[in-house]
């Protein structure tokens, strides 16, 4: 007998080898040889890891005798630093920051043969509260001169506290710039050799999580001469001052948007009930709020563009304690995304009441929910009646139609989704029933047993499926309509007649509404991102190195808005400088906007959801848009005459307004010409028309130089009642 030696290729495995002694014996013929087990790996374990924590895992060997492995992780022995390592002994050791991706793979590799493998996929997991990510945003390139803000988002956690640093150095350096603990970077002197920058956010309390953003240092940018400061702030604030005007021209235009982007929210609070102050409801102690923080407030941008939110989301509920929550969440949400202030309005307990939403139930069979705040969503609050191109301009069909966004029976749908929401308990928590007792203080909370669960057919064909919750269906109902391509133009457009002009270009709302889709890093809605393309768009811009008479003969651009009357009312405070009469007086405003109601636009009292005036109304026997005209009328001319002529003698009650011979204004006074000028950087720019300076010199001239007290009455009342000074171009 003799032995024969076989090599086979065990099935199954794809490099098995085997060595089979077979035994042969002349008399008895050859015996059937064993087919042997594949050789196979499995790993067993955790699916998820928490990072920063350690995690142990198995392997198990068939088909040899051989169990020995070794590890790695997403394919690199022993793994890495990013994605975890692993011991030979199968113990895994999460990161402690997320790696790009929150998947990885461990695989044990057999020793008998290494191109077999058994792996396992783990989902990483971020602690409960932890921070997951940093994500910096801000300017890519920043001139000498002209600090920056930067803002960290931290996501995975309430706690937003980050440390700064440029270049790897906490806080920068004098080579490199440096940067505050609330993200205001300030450029070195000069550009360094390496103008690129990294600047990183890194989270407080998880400080291996961090974030960067590459920027680059310019060398130092064009003086803001006094006009173009003078525009920016009458674009952005309540109007310009003498020190706002310096300052901006000190910092800059971005650096000042970065500056309002960062400031506190002012926050309103439920007045005394009741206040003799305010008779007889106390709304109107509200309303006395608005205009001191618009008059002298630091969050002026942030309250603008409230304002223009709440012309745009209209809700006055004219009730006892029902504006403060709607004007903080306005004001709180100007500067998220555009989705946000979709959701937080339509829960708002003010916008439950004005248009119907708050305990509408669901429909008895054959019947329809109630429609108003579902119509009034699409028509006036997103989307616009008919369907838009990306410049704002309106689509029509093949004979020349506008054709409509959305059909009656998508309101009804809109409508049912909407349904099943009422007033919050006291301390905000949510009824078994519907509520009809009215809490002002809290967004509105479901009830579930009043919702319509039926199937819902939405815009361009979604379908919101039977069976799901109110939060369900309004969370879809409202994804539905921010992401419709009229979105984008059609709010766009509105924020950029309020803050800017009055009729933009089709070109200027294409602009401004590609930001609105996409900020540069995919996020459509981003706020921050529209206002920064409205108020630095070329076209915004374009008046701030024009006179006056160049303005008029030759126009960069052919736009503008008339001043609205609580815009022109607020902006004579500023640019006065007026002050409260009493200090202690919580309420200095409140004889002001009875005043200011005969103009036709006391804050937050509009007639009907339609607003004070349409965003189309055109100037009659033109073709002009320019929706502030639909109050302009001799019902509201005149009263704006004897308010100016009140402010400016002191006989507004609540208010002071200096212009004693020892004034800022009175001083100039003595120079007819030098007043002329001083009143133009206030109220027109730096850019009133030489034959109205050359008028207003002249009147001012005839007043004796003894008497410069009246010499400042006088030119400033026919300044501020000029229409000159009304236009704002």
């Amino acid at each position: 007998m003799h032995l024969h030696p076989r090599r086979t290729l065990v099935a199954g495995s794809v490099s098995g080898v085997l060595l089979l002694l077979a035994a042969c014996s002349s008399n008895s013929g050859s015996n059937p040889s064993a087919t042997a087990a594949p050789l196979t790996v499995t790993v067993t374990g955790s699916a998820t890891v928490p990072l920063g924590s350690t995690s142990q895992y198995a392997a198990k060997v068939t088909g040899s005798s051989n169990q020995a492995v070794t590890w790695n992780v997403n394919q690199a022995a022993g793994g890495t630093a990013q994605s975890g390592t692993i011991s030979a002994a199968g113990l895994y050791t999460a990161p402690a920051a997320m790696p790009s991706s929150g998947t990885i793979v461990i695989a044990a590799v057999s020793a008998a043969d290494s191109s077999i493998s058994g792996i396992i996929s783990v989902a990483l997991q971020a602690p409960a509260g932890a921070a997951t990510s940093v994500t910096v945003t801000g300017p890519a390139a920043v001139n000498i001169g002209t600090p920056a803000q930067y803002s960290a988002a931290v996501a995975g956690t309430q706690n937003q506290s980050v440390t700064w640093a440029i270049n790897g150095t906490a806080g920068g350096n004098a080579t490199s710039g440096t940067i505050s603990a609330g993200g205001l970077y300030t450029p070195p002197p000069s550009v360094p050799s390496n103008s690129a920058i990294v600047i990183t956010a890194t989270d407080v309390a998880t400080p291996a999580i961090s974030g960067t953003l590459d920027a680059t240092i310019l060398p130092q940018s064009p003086p803001v001469s006094a006009a173009a400061a003078a525009r920016f702030l009458d674009q952005t604030s309540f109007g310009p001052t003498a020190d706002s005007i310096s300052h901006v021209q000190q910092i800059g235009l971005q650096a000042a948007l970065a500056e309002q982007f960062n400031q506190a929210t002012t926050s309103f609070s439920e007045p005394t009930s009741p206040d003799s102050e305010c008779p007889p409801s106390n709304w109107r102690c509200t309303q006395s709020d608005f205009v001191k923080v618009a008059a002298w407030g630091n969050d002026q941008l942030r309250q603008r563009v409230a304002m223009a939110l709440s012309e745009i989301w209209v809700t006055p509920v004219q009730l006892d304690n029902a504006m403060p929550f709607i004007l903080n969440t306005l004001a709180n949400d100007a500067f998220t995304n555009y989705r946000t202030i979709m959701q937080d309005v339509a829960l708002s307990p003010q916008m439950g009441d004005y248009l119907n939403m708050v305990n509408s139930g669901k429909p008895a069979p054959g019947q329809i929910a109630n429609e108003n705040f579902a119509r009034e969503m699409m028509q006036l609050f997103s989307l616009g009646l008919n369907l838009l191109n990306p410049d704002g301009t309106p689509q029509a069909d093949s004979s020349g139609n506008p054709i409509p966004t959305y059909t009656e029976l998508q309101v009804e749908a809109f409508a049912r989704a909407y349904t099943g929401w009422t007033n919050a308990n006291p301390d905000g928590s949510s009824p078994s029933t519907f509520n009809y007792t009215a809490n002002w203080n809290h967004a509105m909370v479901p009830v579930e047993t009043e919702h319509d669960t039926t199937e819902k057919v939405l815009l361009n064909g979604s379908t919101l499926p039977a069976g799901q919750t109110a939060e369900e269906d309004l969370k879809g109902a409202l994804d539905n309509v921010f992401a419709h391509p009229n979105a984008g133009p059609f709010i766009c457009k509105q924020l950029i007649q309020h803050l800017v002009t009055g009729n933009p270009s089709s070109a200027y709302v294409q602009r401004v509404s590609e930001v609105f889709a996409d900020d540069g890093g995919g996020v459509r809605g981003d706020m921050k991102a529209v206002i920064t393309a409205i108020i630095l768009d070329q076209e915004a811009r374009a008046g701030d190195a024009q006179t006056a008479d160049q303005a008029n003969s030759s126009p960069a651009v052919d736009g503008g808005h008339l001043r609205e009357p609580l815009l022109w009312t607020i902006n004579l405070v500023r640019g006065l400088s007026a002050t409260q009469q009493n200090p202690k007086d919580p309420y200095p405003f409140v004889f002001f906007m009875s005043e200011v109601a005969r103009f036709g636009e006391a804050p937050f009292t509009q007639s009907s959801v339609f607003n004070y005036f349409s965003p189309e109304y055109t100037i009659p026997q033109t073709n002009i848009i320019s929706p502030e005209f639909g109050l302009e009328n001799t019902g509201t001319i005149f009263p704006r005459l004897f308010l100016a002529d009140s402010v400016i003698n002191n006989e507004t009650p609540g208010l002071t307004v200096d212009l004693s011979a020892n004034s800022a204004i009175a001083q100039k006074a003595a120079d007819p010409a030098q007043l002329a000028d001083y009143l133009g950087m206030l109220f027109m720019h730096s850019q009133m028309p030489t034959d109205m300076r050359n008028d207003l010199i002249t009147e001012v001239s005839a007043i004796p130089a003894t008497d410069l007290p009246s010499r400042a009455e006088v030119a400033v009342y026919l300044v501020v009642t000029s229409s000159q000074y009304k236009i704002i171009h």
